[in-house]
């Protein structure tokens, strides 16, 4: 296995963890999609593949967005 194979794998393993996260309405799926989503950009922009890594900086704005607005309805400021 080669070193990017592996970071690919520990990504995917990140992504899956806030996947199964946020299905258990936990908060800190959103710290793991963010994680991942920066690991993504990163070996997308490494790889000559800069469509994906735009997807992925729009999925880590949602990330923070998603993660403010859990904020705002545990404190009740909708």
């Amino acid at each position: 296995m080669t070193e990017l194979q592996a970071v690919t794998w520990v990504l995917f393993a990140l992504s899956f963890a806030g996947v199964v996260l946020n299905i258990k309405k936990r908060k800190e799926c959103f710290i793991f999609w963010g994680v991942a989503n920066i690991g993504w950009i990163a070996v997308d922009w490494s790889q000559n593949l800069p469509a994906q890594a735009a997807m992925f900086v729009v999925y880590l704005a949602t990330c923070f967005w998603g993660w403010r607005e859990w904020q705002r309805e545990e404190k009740g400021a909708r």
